[in-house]
């Protein structure tokens, strides 16, 4: 496993990456919910990094 990113918290509990809710990914790919590649709040954004845990 990655070494925990301190700076990048995340609360979704069933994320492969969280460690004690804390990132472990080496990157962090984050975009638009929606196709138009343009968020206009938090609410819009979703983390493509995301694996659910086995």
């Amino acid at each position: 496993m990655e070494p925990t990113n301190h700076t990048v918290r995340c609360s979704v509990q069933n994320c492969l990456y969280n460690n004690s809710n804390h990132c472990t990914a080496q990157i962090i790919d984050v975009g638009p919910q929606y196709r138009a590649c343009t968020a206009a709040n938090s609410d819009e954004t979703v983390c493509a990094t995301f694996r659910p845990k086995t």
